[in-house]
């Protein structure tokens, strides 16, 4: 069933790239600090102590992550991910400046840097950023890189590797060790700890297609059944909608479950545990729902592998989604 276990405020969707596969819905207007301040008070209470950013480009709203995370040490939450492009800012003493303030207001997560073949970024600006956190939280593990995979696999190794000269490091890709950027002390030391060694792991996602694109090619159907992943969050849109998903479909109606600051997490819960999409994805299974629709006459176009498609192609289409069994 679900159960949120993580806040993602994305406090704007503006953002300063145009990337092709970005389908984030340019809404105007920001979310206010003090109301989501207010949303992780009603939500510390029931558990919920993890507190994350995405976007838009959140660091083009520096002010809100600053409140946002004082407001979360004072609450004693922890931090997740800040998802970022890396080449937001307008000159190194902007970078300093900006990432010298999120310090002192306490944010001690892990940076999400967006590098692959749709940000298109300048490496030379992506080293800069990554050096530049090095040096304000005086930590070289603090960083990772995300990497949507497109459809033929590739990944955008060029890019990668003069990103990793420039922060005098190489591109690791070997059998049995994730992606990464290492250094030379990391390669003298991999089962010790030196504080000089550089290890930035690139955590692959495979390119999703949204329901949009005809993505019904494959031979068979998906095996994996029920959301672990991108699921079990509230994801806080700048208009203050709140989804249960933190993947590209979190912007349909059918994944989100009210809105702050009118809606607190108890009544948040309560309509997530009543919602047919979100029942679907954490209670009853995917796959069990497309065998029921189908079982009932619905059709589709084809097949798909991707978890993530379907879901999204539910919640966009008005199917009459089976209820969960009774136990």
């Amino acid at each position: 069933m679900f159960k949120a276990e993580e806040i993602i405020f994305a406090p704007t969707a503006e953002c300063n790239l145009s990337c092709p596969h970005c389908r984030v819905t340019r809404i105007p207007g920001k979310l206010a600090a003090k109301d989501a301040i207010a949303f992780l008070k009603s939500c510390r209470p029931h558990g919920l102590e993890r507190v994350g950013f995405s976007g838009g480009e959140p660091f083009l709203v520096p002010d809100f992550l600053c409140e946002v995370s004082k407001a979360a040490v004072e609450l004693d939450m922890l931090f997740g991910r800040l998802m970022t492009n890396g080449v937001w800012f307008e000159s190194p003493d902007h970078l300093q400046r900006v990432l010298a303030d999120l310090r002192r207001a306490g944010f001690d997560g892990r940076f999400g840097v967006s590098v692959d073949a749709y940000h298109d970024q300048d490496p030379r600006d992506l080293a800069l950023f990554f050096q530049t956190v090095f040096s304000v939280w005086e930590r070289r593990d603090v960083c990772e890189i995300v990497s949507v995979v497109p459809p033929d696999g590739a990944l955008p190794t060029a890019m990668l590797e003069d990103l990793a000269g420039r922060l005098e490091s190489r591109l690791l890709i070997e059998e049995g060790l994730p992606y990464s950027i290492v250094n030379a002390a990391f390669d003298e030391h991999r089962d010790g700890d030196d504080a000089e060694a550089l290890v930035i792991d690139i955590i692959r996602v495979p390119y999703s297609a949204p329901a949009e694109e005809n993505a019904w090619t494959a031979e068979t159907w998906f095996e994996d059944d029920f959301c672990h992943g991108p699921g079990n969050v509230y994801y806080v849109h700048p208009d203050g909608a709140v989804a249960v998903c933190c993947g590209f479909a979190n912007e349909n109606p059918g994944l989100i479950v009210g809105r702050i600051p009118a809606d607190g997490c108890r009544e948040l819960a309560r309509r997530a545990a009543a919602s047919p999409v979100v029942k679907a994805c954490f209670e009853t299974g995917l796959a069990t729902v497309r065998e029921r629709l189908e079982a009932q006459g619905s059709r589709f176009p084809g097949k798909t592998e991707d978890r993530c498609f379907f879901c999204d192609y539910l919640a966009k289409h008005d199917f009459p989604i089976p209820k969960p069994r009774s136990r």
